[in-house]
C-alpha cells in the first residue's frame, strides 16, 4: 500500500525529535529510485534515514536494515554527497497532511561557507521524487528529472524554481467542522468512500472505510446522505485524526497467509485484532513493512528462479524417460524377428534364394502363417540378419532398463525439489534446497573460498493434543538430518506413500508404537500427507514405521531412503 498523509504526519513528527541535528555521515543509493542517508547525533547515536521515491514503496522512515550498495555510485547518489556530506539537519515538515516532506540542512558549499540546502521529499506513487534545492528554492537536481515533453503541468529541473505539485484537495486539520461537512457534499450521486478520498488530503481508501464504520455510516452515495449524518461524520474523522496524531499506535495487519497487507499508526476496526502486529513507533513500523515486502519480494524471485530451474530439469529426464520406455517397446518388435528368424531356420531346407514368400506352421499356436523374404539375400543371410538384429534390441532392453530405473528415480527426486521449491517460504529454505542439488549434481559448487555459512536450518514444528513433538522437514537436506542424524530410533517415521514430499517425525520420547494414541498417529500421517505432492488429492495412503527400520542407500540422492517394515493409514491431506 501507499503511505498516506496522516501515517506520514506521524512519522515526521517522530523525525523531527529523532534526527534534528544529526549529521550527515554518509550519502548511499541501494537502488535506482532509493537513497539512504547514515546520520549521527549525540542524544540518538547512528542511525539510518531511507528515502524511497519508488512508484510501490515511495517513503521516508528510519530504518535498521543495512542494505546492500552497488560498487560504484550512481551520479545522483555522487552529487548527493557532494553536497549533503557533513551537512546537519536543521528541521524537517509537513505541510497538514501533504505526502511531501522538506528536510532542511545546514552545510557548507567548497568556500566553507554555510549555506541552506533542503531535500524534499514527494511520496506521490508513479510521480514520487526526490528533489535538492538551495536555500532560495532553486532546483539543483532530483532523482527523476521532469521535462516539458514528459509533463506540461510542472517541470522539474536543474536550475528551475521549486513548485509545490498541484494541489486541488482540502486539508481535513485546517477546516472547521461547518466546512469539512460542506467539502464532504461538494458533490452528489458519489459513493461516500471515493468522495472523502477526492476531496480531502492525506486520507486513504482503508482510513475513509475506518471513519464511516465508527460513525456508523454505509457507504452509500453522498446524495443519500442527510444533513445530520453529514456533521456526524465530520465531527468523527476530525476526533479520528487528532486522536491517531496525538497518540499513534502503530500497527501492521497481516492476511492469512501471515504477509504484511496494511499499515497503520492506529488500529482500524475493520480490520481483524489477531492478525495484527504493534510497534513502538511509526517508524519501526514503516522499516518492517517495507522491509519485509523486499524480503518478500526477494525470495519471490529466488523462489520462481528455482521452479523454473527445477522444472527444466525435470522436463529433460522425462524426455529420457519417455526415450527409454520406448526402447523396452522394441522388445515386442524383436519377439516378432526372433520367430520370423525362427520360422526360417526350421524351412532351409525347402527355401531357396528368390523365393518372396513360404507358408508354415506357427509352433506356439498351430495355425498356418505366410512369411515374406527379401529376394535379394539368401535364407540363411535374412534369418542371420534377423538373429542380429534381435540380438541389438535385447542389449539395448537391457541396458535402457537401468537407465530407465535410474531416470526415474531421479524423477521422483526432482519432482521432489519441485514441490519445496514451490513451498519454500525463507532464503533459509532456498538455499538448502541449492544444496541439495549440489549434493546431487545437478548444480555446480560455489568457488572455493566463496562458500556462503550455512544457515541454521530448523524444520516445522507442530505438537500433537496429546503433547507429542512432531517435526517436518521443509526439503531433502532437512530430511536427512532429520531422519538420519536427529531421530532416535523408537520416533515414528512418516511419508506419503510412492509421492514425493517431506520426512515426517513423531518424537516418542523413547515410547512404543503400540502406546501412541489413534488420534496422533493420524495428525501426523495428515501432516505427512498436506506436506507433500498429494496435499490436494483427498484421501491419501500414509507409510509410518520406527526410525530404526529407516535405511539410506550408498550413494543415495538427498531425502532418499527405503524400509520394509511399516504401517499404512489413509488420510485426507487437506485437514489437520
Amino acid at each position: 500500500m501507499t503511505l498516506d498523509g496522516l501515517s506520514l504526519r506521524v512519522a515526521v513528527n517522530e523525525l523531527k525529535e529523532k534526527i534534528t541535528n544529526a549529521k550527515v555521515q554518509k550519502v548511499l543509493m541501494p537502488a535506482k529510485e532509493e537513497i539512504v542517508l547514515q546520520l549521527y547525533s549525540a542524544a540518538a547515536g547512528t542511525s539510518r534515514l531511507c528515502i524511497s521515491a519508488d512508484a510501490g514503496d515511495c517513503a521516508v522512515y528510519l530504518t535498521e536494515t543495512a542494505k546492500k550498495n552497488p560498487k560504484t555510485a550512481p551520479s545522483f547518489c555522487m552529487f548527493l554527497r557532494k553536497h549533503l556530506m557533513g551537512a546537519v539537519i536543521t528541521d524537517i515538515a509537513q505541510a497538514g497532511l501533504n505526502r511531501v516532506v522538506t528536510i532542511a540542512f545546514s552545510a557548507r558549499d567548497e568556500l566553507m561557507r554555510t549555506v541552506e540546502l533542503k531535500l524534499i521529499v514527494e511520496i506521490m506513487g508513479k510521480y514520487s521524487n526526490i528533489i535538492l534545492c538551495d536555500g532560495s528554492g532553486k532546483i539543483l537536481d532530483s532523482i527523476r528529472r521532469v521535462s516539458a515533453d514528459i509533463s506540461s503541468m510542472r517541470v522539474i529541473l536543474p536550475g528551475l524554481p521549486y513548485t509545490d505539485p498541484p494541489q486541488q484537495k482540502f486539508d481535513p486539520l485546517a477546516l472547521s467542522q461547518m466546512s469539512l461537512s460542506e467539502a464532504l457534499t461538494s458533490r452528489h450521486d458519489t459513493r461516500v468512500v471515493s468522495h472523502i478520498t477526492s476531496v480531502l488530503d492525506g486520507i486513504s481508501m482503508q482510513t475513509a472505510t475506518e471513519i464511516l464504520f465508527r460513525a456508523g455510516v454505509a457507504g452509500e452515495s453522498t446524495a443519500a446522505l442527510t444533513e445530520k449524518q453529514v456533521r456526524h461524520i465530520a465531527a468523527v474523522m476530525q476526533e479520528f485524526l487528532r486522536e491517531a496524531i496525538a497518540h499513534p499506535a502503530p500497527c501492521v495487519q497481516h492476511n492469512a497467509d501471515g504477509l504484511p497487507v496494511f499499515f497503520s499508526c492506529v488500529p482500524y476496526e475493520t480490520y481483524p485484532k489477531e492478525a495484527r502486529k504493534s510497534f513502538g513507533t511509526c517508524n519501526a513500523m514503516l522499516d518492517y513493512y517495507y522491509s519485509r515486502r523486499a524480503e518478500l519480494f526477494r525470495l519471490a524471485q529466488q523462489r520462481d528462479a528455482l521452479v523454473k530451474n527445477a522444472a527444466k530439469m525435470l522436463a529433460r529426464v522425462e524426455k529420457k524417460i519417455r526415450i527409454y520406455q520406448g526402447s523396452l517397446e522394441d522388445v515386442v518388435r524383436a519377439e516378432k524377428f526372433r520367430k520370423r528368424a525362427d520360422y526360417i531356420t526350421a524351412n532351409l531346407y525347402r527355401l531357396k534364394k528368390g523365393m518372396k514368400s513360404f507358408e508354415t506352421t506357427d509352433y506356439e499356436t498351430g495355425r498356418q502363417v505366410i512369411v515374406e523374404l527379401d529376394v535379394s539375400m539368401t535364407p540363411q543371410e535374412q534369418a542371420q540378419k534377423y538373429y542380429k538384429k534381435v540380438a541389438k534390441y535385447k542389449r539395448a532392453a537391457a541396458m535402457n532398463g537401468e537407465k530407465l530405473k535410474d531416470a526415474l528415480e531421479e524423477q521422483e527426486f526432482l519432482l521432489g525439489v519441485l514441490h519445496y521449491a514451490e513451498n519454500a517460504d525463507s532464503a533459509t529454505d532456498i538455499a538448502d534446497i541449492k544444496a541439495s542439488l549440489i549434493k546431487a549434481g545437478y548444480l555446480s559448487p560455489p568457488p572455493k573460498g566463496k562458500k556462503e555459512p550455512e544457515e541454521d536450518s530448523q524444520p516445522r514444528r507442530y505438537v500433537s493434543d496429546s503433547g507429542y513433538e512432531i517435526l517436518v522437514g521443509r526439503n531433502d537436506r532437512q530430511n536427512d538430518i532429520l531422519t538420519m542424524r536427529r531421530a532416535a530410533k523408537d520416533d515414528i517415521w512418516f511419508h506419503a506413500q510412492k509421492i514425493p514430499g517431506s520426512h515426517v517425525l513423531l518424537l516418542t520420547g523413547g515410547k512404543a508404537l503400540g502406546e501412541i494414541d489413534d488420534d496422533t498417529i493420524v495428525y501426523a500421517a495428515t501432516l505427512a500427507a498436506k506436506h507433500s505432492r498429494a496435499r490436494l488429492s483427498g484421501k491419501t495412503p500414509v507409510d509410518y514405521t520406527q526410525r530404526k527400520n529407516i535405511k539410506k542407500p550408498p550413494n543415495a540422492r538427498p531425502g532418499k531412503v527405503i524400509y520394509d517394515e511399516y504401517f499404512t493409514v489413509y488420510v485426507d491431506a487437506g485437514k489437520e
